[in-house]
């Protein structure tokens, strides 16, 4: 087999040769190509020194081609072909496409996010999965990973990031909202989730100079949920995840009377992809999914 390296200076002229054997005319050949004549007489020239063959010889008034330029036409069109298919857009077909996407969700997001994300992949990508894989620690490539949404900017400084969405935290809780009483000094479920020192609520209150009564700690939204279920506790979450969880359990909601930032959670992915079709189209469901929120807070509350 001929070494690639060896093939240096040779690929221009093999679109000439095809013109060459389709037209078997020099004039014609060059005319397609848009050249001169004498520039494509040197080119078979190069043809005839690589192949150690006339491959085109005067009959008449044309050209008739040697037989080893009959054995080339097969193979130089399949050549081509397969060259041409290099530039050629990918294209994806969510209705045909076979494929598992990969991301990394934090529950808070999962709980509202993926009911609707798998029904409309259910619906438009019938052959198409998605994994949730477990948060790590390193993720500097993000070779194995289409998207991950989280609000740490700072630990994905290489990758690319989209705003996904904005919320703000409410109070849930069981039946009537508290009247009169100082929403902070009720007996509230934290949530701590893995690799995380705090409920980030907490931290929130501390720069607003506030604390809350902490009865309980647990590391995920649901099970926080299913203790204000029961009554006698309370939580404060982003309403997303409220109305997600709320609605199943029938827990109500109320915003707070405390001045609070916008949550923000970012769409992250590996700049790798930033032009794969696939994953291009999966971020743009993702988006449009999270374009279209249910909701749950109503009235407000607040701490006296």
């Amino acid at each position: 087999m001929q070494n690639f390296h060896d093939l240096r200076g040779q690929l221009d002229i093999l679109v000439p040769f095809e013109a060459l054997l389709e037209t078997q005319s020099v004039t014609l050949a060059a005319e397609r190509i848009g050249i001169t004549q004498s520039a494509m007489s040197r080119i078979l020239e190069r043809l005839r020194c690589l192949f150690d063959d006339p491959l085109l010889v005067r009959s008449g008034a044309g050209m008739d081609l040697t037989p080893r330029a009959q054995t080339l036409r097969t193979p130089l069109r399949e050549a081509l072909s397969a060259a041409a298919a290099l530039y050629a857009p990918i294209e994806f077909d969510p209705k045909q496409a076979t494929r598992t996407f990969r991301a990394i969700i934090p529950d808070v997001v999962a709980a509202p996010l993926l009911p609707a994300l798998l029904e409309r992949l259910r619906k438009d990508a019938p052959n198409c999965r998605l994994h949730l894989a477990p948060w790590r620690d390193k993720l500097e490539t993000g070779e194995d990973i289409d998207f991950i949404v989280s609000t740490e900017l700072a630990l994905f400084r290489t990758f690319r990031t989209e705003l996904l969405f904005q919320d703000r935290d409410v109070l849930v809780f069981r039946n009537a909202p508290p009247r009169g009483r100082d929403v902070l000094e009720l007996d509230h479920v934290a949530v701590v989730p893995a690799g995380l020192g705090e409920d980030p609520v907490d931290a929130w209150l501390r720069q607003e100079g506030l604390s809350r009564r902490i009865a309980a700690t647990v590391p995920h939204y649901l099970l926080a949920l299913h203790l204000v279920a029961r009554g006698g506790y309370y939580a404060i979450m982003p309403s997303r995840t409220a109305t997600a969880l709320g609605n199943v359990l029938g827990i109500s909601a109320a915003d707070l009377a405390i001045d609070q930032e916008p949550d923000q959670q970012w769409l992250i992915y590996p700049p790798r992809l930033e032009y794969d079709p696939a994953s291009s189209w999966l971020r743009a469901l993702v988006m449009d999914v999270c374009r279209k929120p249910k909701t749950l807070a109503r009235g407000i509350v607040g701490n006296r």
